[in-house]
């Protein structure tokens, strides 16, 4: 789970544990009259988070976004994700912590040699967000607001064992901010994001024009919806696929510039398991780094959620999200957050240990409530786990509203929060996964959008 970014300052460069020229309004205009826009109507939780098809076979890959072939606004052969960048990326996931930190108990990331090749790497998922790390007001109070596009990527391969999506995945996370305010007392050296909405206004536009387009029957003469519940793109699958993808390419070429990266998460595992997650930021002179995880000791950078063993989750996070929202936590800040000043649940609070169904659904309905909980107060495992374990344990009276069926995630070991998992238990084709976690922070986006900033 990984978050936030800026695009400039001097330590402002942070993380929150995502162009065709017909993608514009059409206008009407008549002699002696200033042009009108078109309202657009309200967007769609489909439109802001658009989850791309898992591939079963390699034909499937030519309907995918790789990210190798992704360049920047000017066409120039400048990928959005560098060598340099891809290379960091890598070394982080396998070496997250930093030299002289003790053993925390959590194994490393062990990617095969396939995999640490950038053509390797498609486009899950992408994230349309208006404001990390949340946009409650008491939220934005504490961090500003950081609107943001993250690229959900995965890796997919075909050699000598065969077609394989890997259980590994990762966060490209583009910023979109004007200078920051300065830091609240004791949260040194994090400034308050400074929203740059005009900017993110012309994305907001060309989502939404995609949409009427998409409707219109535009991509490959089919009219296509996206209302109803988050699911599967549908504008990428069927005679839509091909050619609502290449404008989804153009989209994120248009807005994107490989100097609005600036924050980088990952997922993965030591095979067949643990899960290990590690968030990086950029910061001057050193490049990126791997971050301290908020809700940890201020010196570990990685969170492993392990099948074997008494202790599932390592470390062991202490979590702040049932104490009011503050911009103090346990990453880069000196003194980190105490954990005796902290108070807040976690999934390990019901996974290594015999909880009632009944305060499992407590703790996942906090952590699950994006007003409550975020990246800066709720550990990475509890993000990735609080849909998923509750289901598999059939806890009463656990819903998860405006996500379809089809893609909830069947396996308690699904860790996959919006993207592709595939189960070395059971085998089988990735399984496409959105979580409840995913569709509250969805929900709490289309409205802000819908709200303040379309046909603003």
């Amino acid at each position: 789970m990984a978050k936030g970014a800026i695009r400039r300052s001097k330590f402002g460069r942070l993380f929150t544990s995502l162009s065709a020229a017909g993608l514009l309004f059409a206008v009407a205009s008549g002699a002696g009259k200033a042009p009108a826009q078109t309202l657009s109507k309200p967007l769609s939780a489909n439109d802001v988070s658009i989850l791309f098809p898992p591939p079963k076979v390699p034909a499937d890959l030519a309907g995918l976004v790789a990210v190798s072939d992704l360049v920047g606004p000017t066409g120039a052969p400048q990928r959005l994700l560098s060598d340099e960048d891809f290379a960091r990326f890598i070394a982080n996931a396998e070496h997250p912590e930093r030299e002289g930190v003790p053993d925390s108990g959590a194994r490393r990331i062990q990617l095969p040699d396939s995999v640490k090749k950038i053509d390797a790497w498609f486009v899950a998922g992408i994230r349309i967000d208006p404001g990390a790390p949340g946009l409650s007001a008491d939220v934005i109070a504490q961090f500003g607001r950081q609107p943001q596009i993250r690229l959900i990527i995965q890796p997919v391969t075909n050699g000598p064992q065969g077609f394989k999506v890997h259980d590994t995945a990762g966060h490209l996370i583009f910023s979109f901010n004007l200078e920051p305010d300065p830091p609240l007392d004791g949260c040194a050296p994090f400034p308050r994001f400074k929203p740059d909405d005009e900017a993110f206004k012309a994305i907001v536009r060309d989502i939404a024009a995609l949409r009427d387009q998409l409707a219109a029957g535009k991509f490959g003469n089919v009219k296509v919806s996206t209302a109803g519940d988050m699911n599967v793109h549908p504008g990428l699958v069927g005679a839509s696929a091909k050619p609502f993808r290449d404008a989804i390419k153009a989209l994120l070429e248009k807005h994107l510039s490989p100097q609005r990266l600036n924050t980088m998460a990952v997922m993965g595992i030591s095979p067949p398991e643990p899960w290990v997650f590690v968030s990086m930021l950029r910061v001057p002179k050193a490049g990126l780094i791997p971050v301290p995880g908020p809700t940890l000791d201020g010196l570990h950078a990685a969170q492993m959620f392990s099948i074997v063993g008494e202790t599932h989750v390592v470390p062991r996070p202490v979590t702040n999200n049932e104490n009011p929202v503050t911009c103090r936590h346990a990453a880069l800040q000196n003194p980190p957050l105490p954990p005796t000043d902290r108070k807040g649940v976690s999934t390990a609070d019901f996974i290594d240990a015999n909880v009632p169904s009944s305060r499992v659904l407590e703790i996942v309905n906090v952590i699950a409530d994006a007003r409550k909980s975020h990246f800066f107060n709720t550990d990475c495992v509890s993000c990735h786990t609080e849909t998923a374990q509750p289901l598999t344990r059939k806890v009463q009276n656990f819903t998860v509203p405006g996500v379809n069926r089809a893609v909830l995630p069947k396996e308690d070991w699904n860790v996959r929060n919006f993207g592709w998992f595939p189960s070395f238990l059971h085998g089988g084709p990735a399984a496409a996964t959105i979580t409840r976690r995913a569709a509250a922070e969805t929900a709490d986006v289309v409205t802000f959008i819908n709200s303040q900033l379309l046909n603003k």
